[in-house]
């Protein structure tokens, strides 16, 4: 995959965006961060994860495509290598991101 096609895909989910955060393309949802491509090294996107034990699991199942680095450690951030990223995996951890952000919103609006 590469960074472009990286993020044709994030862009064609319903009600995504892109604006330049941190020198490079963050695609949101609303007011809600979805992944931002290429912004911590050229063939890297970063994802949000919903718990530092899947993310761990990730890194550990997957380590030559999925990574952290210091900066992440204290954050449910991932970092995965887009060169060895298929469009089928980027899909489904997009698609568990845009649950994520629905589930948050909707418990909001019960608020």
């Amino acid at each position: 995959m590469t960074p472009a096609a990286a993020r044709k895909l994030a862009l064609s989910f319903d009600g995504t965006y892109e604006r330049i955060s941190k020198g490079g393309p963050e695609i949101r949802i609303g007011g809600d961060f979805f992944i931002r491509i290429g912004t911590r090294e050229p063939d890297t996107l970063q994802l949000y994860i919903g718990s530092f034990e899947e993310r761990d699991a990730m890194v550990e199942a997957q380590p030559e495509l999925f990574f952290i680095t210091d900066h992440f450690k204290s954050y449910r951030g991932l970092l995965a290598r887009v060169s060895t990223l298929d469009a089928k995996t980027l899909r489904v951890l997009l698609k568990q991101r845009l649950r994520a952000i629905e589930t948050k919103n909707a418990k909001k609006r019960k608020r």
